[in-house]
């Protein structure tokens, strides 16, 4: 256990794993920035579905809680070992009240890097840290301030935004709304849709322990032409956001505008039930899916994602348009089907 003196207050700061869920929890809801997926429901999602090891530092003074970090440790045969805070999710990252307690949890991560032999620890801490770990800010957020009115929003878009949701609209797709008995839909779509960008697809069992932890929280909006699906979001809601970290659009379909009416749909949805922000996800200034979120008038805020690593290590690339990526996406583009859907939820446990 790491002890230090904390000249703010009468007691010392100590760091150790923590297994008081409750506790853990009540820390993390209380506290001024409520970060949604630092709550313990979700060590159970990842854990269940990837089987990493989960080790959920907490600082505490004068027992109580006062800093967490929630680390999950990946074994991967491609990449090596990593500690990352948090995976699949865009944030993550330690979490205090004081610089004392910040800096006891980021060595006590270093510490826990070095006895596992990790090639580098991954904080998704999103706003900038003080610290002397490596940082990068290669990925922004894309968030919408939602107005109260559906008629404000769509004054808010380009008259070339609205003239092709006008046109999605003349093909008269059919908007189903629903929990989890929707994930056949969405996932089917999902599969073909990484395919499509050469991407291991993540095992459907991640949406459905994702979907238990949710509970109400979280929707599937599909839109079917006719009776084929051709677009699924997957939504999640906490607090006045709602948030889409994944979704996806039969490439064919587009030509119909389908992904600008599944859009179109969940934001008017949003804006009816008075959420107050979306929240599109992070994405590459520059990419194809930063150009078409941008349309949609977000604010664009800089991601801060912090790295440890041991001495002589360097910073990890697991970027896909790296060049050395480069061939492995062209050629899972060309995978039947059936194949990658079969191989890739074994290779996507290895990219968080």
């Amino acid at each position: 256990m790491i002890k230090e003196s904390n000249p703010r207050t009468e007691c010392a700061v100590a760091v150790s794993l923590c297994t008081d869920a409750s506790a853990w929890d009540e820390y993390v809801s209380a506290h001024s920035s409520n970060p949604y997926y630092h709550a313990w429901k979700w060590r159970g999602a990842i854990c269940d579905t990837f089987g990493y090891q989960a080790y959920y530092l907490a600082a505490t003074a004068g027992g109580s809680i006062c800093g967490v970090l929630p680390l999950f440790h990946i074994r991967s045969v491609l990449f090596g070992g990593s500690l990352v805070s948090i995976p699949f999710f865009s944030s993550g990252g330690v979490l205090t009240d004081n610089s004392a307690a910040r800096d006891l949890l980021l060595a006590k991560a270093a510490g826990l890097g070095e006895e596992l032999g990790v090639r580098h620890i991954e904080l998704r801490q999103g706003d900038s840290l003080a610290t002397g770990w490596a940082v990068r800010a290669s990925k922004v957020s894309m968030c919408i301030d939602l107005p109260s009115e559906p008629e404000a929003l769509w004054r808010s878009l380009s008259s070339g935004m609205r003239n092709k949701i006008r046109n999605g609209q003349k093909h008269g797709f059919r908007a189903v709304w629903g929990g989890a008995e929707q994930l056949g839909p969405f996932y089917s779509l999902f599969a073909v849709n990484m395919r499509y960008l050469g991407t291991p697809v993540y095992p459907r069992s991640w949406f459905e322990n994702l979907a238990r932890a949710a509970g109400n929280s979280f929707r599937i909006l599909t839109l079917f032409d006719g009776d084929q699906a051709v677009a699924s979001a997957f939504l999640m809601a906490h607090g006045t956001t709602l948030e889409l970290p994944w979704s996806a659009s039969l490439p064919e379909a587009r030509k119909k505008y389908t992904h600008l009416m599944l859009y179109w749909t969940f934001l008017e949805r949003a804006v009816e039930q008075g959420f107050r922000e979306m929240d599109l996800g992070r994405c590459t200034p520059g990419g194809g899916t930063y150009e078409f979120k941008r349309h949609w008038g977000c604010r664009e805020e800089p991601m801060h994602w912090y790295y440890w690593v041991p001495q002589g290590g360097g910073l990890p690339d697991r970027n896909p348009d790296s060049p050395k990526f480069k061939w492995a996406v062209e050629v899972w583009k060309r995978l039947p089907l059936p194949i990658a859907n079969r191989v890739g939820p074994v290779i996507a446990r290895s990219l968080p």
